[in-house]
């Protein structure tokens, strides 16, 4: 089955990326995907950029021009707002939600995108039990839990307690809803996870880029694992 790993930041896909057998590259537009084996498995990793149009754009580029993918994971760096979860944790979604798409006037949930019956986009199942034993398997904690996104860094606890007030989530990102809900329209099932690197705080910047290589490597390590699953 091939898989689609796709990221912000180099950071967040560089440690698959060197661990790929065979690898070749593409150009699709502004974005460049490799691909390659990775446990023996076909891998394609992506470098969206940071927000939310880039995540939808990439995406979308990459399951047109490889329509042989079957599955996607959203790897990267989050901020931990709540269920418990720590710095250096990994969130492991379990739905993710747009916390800053609002169309309440017209009669809609917050969060619920015109055309979806939910806020919510569920993330799929059996990938999610096979992330956790991968999990497992390495020996990295991780909370399940609903993972929010929007245009916005975190940086703030009111901020942060408000988004876990309104969704029950436990982590906020740029990128993970809207890749969500591409994966949607193409009916392919999706995955986020995120390893935290901030509380959402007032230091939440300093945090993040202190964290970044050491979160990133986590969700690295599991991914190898869930390759060769």
């Amino acid at each position: 089955m091939e898989t689609l790993v796709i990221g912000a930041l180099n950071e967040e896909i560089n440690g698959l990326r060197a661990a790929l057998e065979n690898a070749e590259s593409r150009k699709l537009g502004p974005f460049e995907v490799h691909c390659g084996k990775l446990g023996g498995k076909s891998l394609f990793l992506c470098r969206c950029g940071v927000g939310k149009t880039n995540a939808a754009a990439a995406t979308s580029a990459v399951l047109t021009a490889f329509p042989s993918v079957k599955r996607v994971i959203n790897t990267g760096v989050a901020g931990g707002i709540g269920g418990g979860i720590k710095r250096c944790d990994v969130a492991l979604g379990i739905k993710t939600v747009h916390h800053d798409y609002d169309q309440t006037p017209d009669g809609y949930r917050k969060g619920q995108v015109d055309g979806f019956d939910s806020e919510f986009f569920d993330d799929d199942k059996k990938m999610l039990e096979l992330m956790e034993r991968a999990l497992k398997n390495e020996n990295i904690r991780y909370v399940k839990g609903v993972i929010a996104s929007g245009d916005q860094f975190i940086a703030s606890k009111e901020t942060a307690k408000r988004i876990n007030g309104e969704f029950g989530a436990i982590a906020c990102d740029f990128e993970s809803a809207p890749i969500a809900q591409v994966c949607a329209l193409y009916k392919i099932p999706f995955l986020s996870m995120r390893a935290i690197s901030d509380d959402g705080g007032d230091g939440a910047v300093t945090s993040f880029y202190e964290f970044l290589h050491s979160a990133a490597e986590k969700n690295a390590r599991a991914i190898k694992a869930f390759m060769q699953m």
